[in-house]
């Protein structure tokens, strides 16, 4: 099957910038021209596009899609280098879902307070002694930490501080659509 610009945009979600950004960077290719010099994509443009799109989404930069697509070209002989490229995108997968993980938990964390809070306010009590973290004038203890890079981070809330739950349905959660 052989798709215009326009269809291969639609077909992929990509935009035609994109697609035509792409091929300029050597990262769509085998893409014919028809004799007015429009582009049309085959197969092969089709399912080197589908394999930019999944290194992508396995957190590889397009500098990176590019070099591990131009020694593909070279055959078996470049799989340990594929490999090597291959584990070190997981390994910044991890850190990445890592970094994810901890923000969830700080985030979880402030969402709980703030509830135990209004429900101390709702109740007369002092929302401030139900969530110390905020106050009237601003946070006054922040659970951050700064590494060893000058990178902020969020710290794990103290095992002993554990905010009590409320009395309140449990939340439903959507599950999530598969790509």
């Amino acid at each position: 099957m052989k798709y215009s610009i326009s269809a291969l945009s639609r077909k992929t979600g990509l935009s035609i910038h994109t697609l035509r950004f792409y091929e300029k960077e050597g990262l769509l290719r085998y893409v014919e021209r028809t004799e007015s010099g429009r582009r049309v994509y085959g197969e092969a443009s089709l399912g080197c596009l589908l394999g930019v799109l999944c290194m992508k989404q396995a957190g590889m930069t397009l500098p990176q899609i590019k070099a591990f697509m131009d020694i593909t070209i070279e055959g078996a002989t470049t799989l340990p280098q594929r490999l090597e490229m291959m584990l070190n995108a997981r390994e910044q997968l991890i850190k990445l879902k890592t970094a994810v993980d901890r923000g969830l938990q700080l985030a979880d964390f402030f969402i709980e307070g703030c509830r135990n809070a209004m429900e101390a306010l709702r109740n007369g009590a002092d929302p401030e002694k139900a969530f110390p973290y905020i106050t009237r004038n601003g946070i006054i203890e922040f659970p951050f930490q700064l590494t060893d890079e000058g990178k902020l981070e969020p710290d794990t809330p103290p095992a002993d501080f554990a905010l009590p739950k409320q009395n309140r349905p449990p939340r439903t959660i959507k599950p999530k659509k598969k790509i």
